[in-house]
């Protein structure tokens, strides 16, 4: 009989010298970060290129404090910013023009030394820092999710399941925002009260419950009139099977994970109606700012579902993070308490 090995990476906190810009470079003082559960499959050997080395964290807001000498814009000292968490795509809306595209690493930090300034966005100036350091990443690909794939605007109507995760909790907001017909599912009956009373959604189901599909499929003809244009998903497993019957002739499902299970089952039934299954990974430094843009023109407010005080309490926000009842962002403030990354 084989025997499974979890790997569970222990937090190393380790205290480094400030480090220093040099050519283009630009220095930023991290105020606040935020997690995402690639945090936590890092720490489980379940993402590509995990090892103990790598630096946790690709969220975060923070100010420059210092600039390389080739950096020209002097206007950046002192500027609150977001750092786009990603390398490797500019703005091609098909996918990533580098081989080499990577999320970014080392924001759980007090300083974090970005390339260029090209990678800097200027931060929304209606988000305090714990809000703003619960964007990036998640609302980034929430973002590609809704407007480039499913090209979502006003009076269509888009099913967004596991309503309480961080890209699903954007993609309500973004859709809402934009005009559109929004339906959900959820874990439980606080989440679905959350996504339906604070979010602003159209109605939902719990996702547990046997028959969850033609159930929303019943509630989304009461309520909107129609049928559904598109579907984005981070589960995987029977999505498909569940809500095929109820997506119009040429809609999409877009994915953007499979929490439960490395597969998603496609039957003819789906081919028959031409709909589109498109696959989607967080997004261009352009989708970055023009998501930036409607968060300020809107004033979206993201969900910080619980704060995390220091780098030194890492281990609490990571359990935070796997609380099931969580709808939301954990956050974690980043202190003077040392020269400390995570």
């Amino acid at each position: 009989m084989s025997t499974v090995l979890l790997v569970y990476y222990p937090l190393s906190h380790d205290i480094l010298p400030i480090p220093q810009p040099t050519g283009n470079q630009v220095l930023v003082k991290v105020q606040a970060a935020a997690l995402n559960h690639r945090d936590k499959f890092i720490r489980q050997h379940l993402y590509p290129g995990a090892a103990f080395y790598i630096p946790l964290g690709a969220d975060c807001v923070g100010r420059v404090v210092a600039l390389g000498a080739a950096a020209s814009d002097l206007s950046l000292l002192n500027k609150r910013v977001l750092i786009y968490p990603a390398r490797g795509w500019v703005s091609s809306p098909a996918a990533p023009e580098s081989s080499s595209f990577a999320t970014y690493n080392g924001t759980f930090a007090e300083y974090v030394l970005v390339g260029s300034p090209d990678l800097l966005s200027t931060c929304p100036e209606h988000l305090d820092d714990l809000h703003a350091a619960a964007v990036p990443l998640a609302a980034l690909t929430a973002y590609r999710v809704v407007v480039t794939k499913a090209e979502i605007g006003v009076g269509k109507t888009l099913v967004v399941t596991g309503a309480g995760g961080g890209v699903a909790i954007f993609a309500i907001q973004i859709a809402k925002a934009l005009g559109a017909n929004v339906f959900v599912t959820a874990g439980n009956e606080q989440k679905l009260s959350f996504a339906v009373n604070t979010l602003g959604a159209d109605g939902g189901v719990l996702y547990k419950e046997d028959g969850w599909g033609k159930k929303l499929r019943g509630i989304i003809k009461d309520r909107a009139g129609g049928e559904i244009d598109a579907v984005v998903d981070g589960a995987g497993g029977d999505v498909v099977a569940q809500l095929v019957g109820g997506i119009k002739a040429g809609g999409k499902i877009v994915c953007y994970g499979m929490t439960t299970g490395p597969k998603v089952d496609v039957g003819m039934a789906a081919v028959l109606k031409n709909i589109d299954f498109r696959g989607t990974t967080m997004g261009s430094k352009r989708e970055f700012d023009e998501v930036l843009q409607l968060i300020a023109k809107t004033e979206l407010q993201p969900v910080v579902a619980q704060v995390i005080n220091g780098l030194n309490n890492m281990e609490d926000a990571f359990r935070a993070l796997m609380a099931s009842e969580r709808a939301g962002k954990i956050v974690v403030t980043i202190n003077e308490e040392s020269r400390a990354n995570m």
